[in-house]
């Protein structure tokens, strides 16, 4: 037992590369959509003042056990480094605030929550880019519960609590996103680092291997912004939709 936990747990890098497309990617997937389409499916229960307490609690507790065990496995494992271990990932922020959206319940966590926490999330679900340890290992299990929880968060954000997207939320967003890489981009700069990969592509390298490092950070910060936009877009087409739904709904 205390082996498997020492396995578990263990600090030697295996050099591996999550294989995306494998069945097990798919299955996780499946897992994260499922919860996706219980909540949405769910959303009147959800709203029952028993449920929201319970729901919000066992995302409070998942969410940070995971970061938790994380940072101290990071400190204790010996694999820390500055240049990789520090909450500075757009994720690991977005996490954060998705833990203090649920316990202050102020706007902008959950703005973070929601723009950041969906958008990270399927980028991450879709692209893994893991740390090179061979599952059975902690950081494969914190990865995968880290983003499906925050999105399953997220999504519970938007169709329970009904925190509407609006152009004041996206403005505010696009400022916060801007000044966080900008300061991040510095950090990168002075310590050699890669957080939210403003100086180098987690997947696809050999597309950015013909333009500069300058261009490239051009690049990461515009696309932050665009996905940004994106999931404003899709959002603000969802309520049209449904509004229109019940104005139907109503009329019959």
């Amino acid at each position: 037992m205390v082996y498997n936990l020492r396995y578990f747990f263990r600090g030697t890098p295996d050099n591996y590369v999550f294989p995306q497309g494998s069945l097990n990617h798919i299955l996780l997937i499946f897992i994260t959509l499922l919860g996706v389409e219980l909540i949405i499916h769910h959303r009147n229960k959800l709203k029952d003042s028993k449920c929201v307490r319970v729901f919000k609690k066992a995302m409070i507790i998942i969410l940070s056990v995971q970061q938790i065990i994380l940072y101290l496995w990071y400190g204790f494992s010996g694999y820390f480094t500055i240049k990789e271990s520090l909450p500075l990932y757009n994720c690991r922020i977005a996490i954060i605030f998705t833990i203090l959206a649920f316990i202050t319940d102020k706007k902008l966590f959950k703005n973070v929550a929601c723009y950041w926490g969906i958008t990270g999330s399927i980028l991450a679900l879709a692209l893994p880019a893991t740390d090179p340890f061979i599952f059975p290992h902690y950081t494969i299990v914190s990865f995968f519960v880290g983003h499906m929880v925050m999105l399953w968060s997220a999504i519970y954000l938007l169709v329970v609590e009904e925190y509407r997207i609006s152009k004041k939320s996206l403005v505010s967003i696009l400022y916060f996103t801007n000044i966080y890489h900008i300061c991040i981009y510095i950090f990168n700069s002075i310590t050699k680092s890669n957080y939210c990969y403003l100086m180098e592509a987690p997947f696809a390298k050999e597309a950015f291997m013909n333009i500069s490092s300058l261009m490239y950070s051009f690049f990461a910060f515009l696309s932050f912004n665009i996905f940004m936009l994106i999931f404003y877009l899709i959002t603000k087409t969802i309520y049209r939709v449904l509004e229109k739904g019940e104005d139907l709904a109503n009329y019959a």
